[in-house]
């Protein structure tokens, strides 16, 4: 095999060979606060992450951020990061313990049904100026059985009702980066890849 032979078969073999996995970020489609205030309830789109998502407890009301990310067609993860930072403190009472809730969601798009949407993902206690990187992986791949989208809400813990004075924080940014598993069909390229190569060193020992 002569060396432009070579180099045609090392470079399709190089473009058949599937990238290192790494950590991508995960489109946002979506964020808003859902006031929980019973029996009203509405999407505050004045509330975004661009200007701040409040995790508030006011005596009478509950302000929850949520956000939902679009997973588009992977079907599942190797690992999944979800960044929480949180800004300010509001609130006379101290620190808020805040917890955040993760899962799917059905439909991608934000409404009052989502109120108690996923399950705990973790609680902490935020005084502010705190940055919380959590390990969502099994919660990811457990939402791609579902469907697409993943979201996540965030709320203080204690009731309004047990407030005199109002509870919480400012929530600047909420962000989901994942490594993807490499599809069947990589696979089926790489070892069709690895055939060709074979082939082509067959053959030059053949001529040699």
């Amino acid at each position: 095999m002569n060396k432009i032979n070579k180099l045609v078969s090392i470079a399709a073999l190089s473009a058949l060979l599937p990238a290192t996995a790494m950590a991508v970020p995960v489109p946002l489609i979506d964020n808003q606060v859902i006031i929980d205030n019973a029996p009203f309830y509405s999407i505050g789109a004045e509330d975004r992450l661009d200007s701040g998502n409040l995790a508030l407890n006011h005596p009478g009301f509950i302000d929850i951020p949520y956000a939902i990310f679009d997973l588009g067609s992977i079907s599942s993860v190797s690992s999944a990061v979800l960044t929480w930072s949180f800004g300010s403190l509001f609130g006379s009472s101290g620190p808020a313990e805040i917890t955040g809730y993760a899962g799917n969601d059905a439909d991608g798009i934000i409404s009052v049904s989502d109120r108690f949407m996923g399950i705990a993902a973790d609680t902490f206690t935020y005084s502010g100026g705190e940055i919380r990187n959590l390990d969502v992986t099994s919660l990811v791949n457990a939402s791609l059985l579902s469907g697409q989208y993943f979201a996540t809400r965030a709320e203080v813990t204690i009731a309004p009702d047990k407030l005199s004075d109002y509870h919480g924080g400012q929530f600047v940014t909420v962000s989901l980066e994942i490594t993807p598993v490499p599809e069947p069909e990589t696979y089926a390229m790489l070892l069709a890849g690895l055939g060709i190569l074979g082939f082509s060193i067959r053959r030059r020992k053949e001529e040699v």
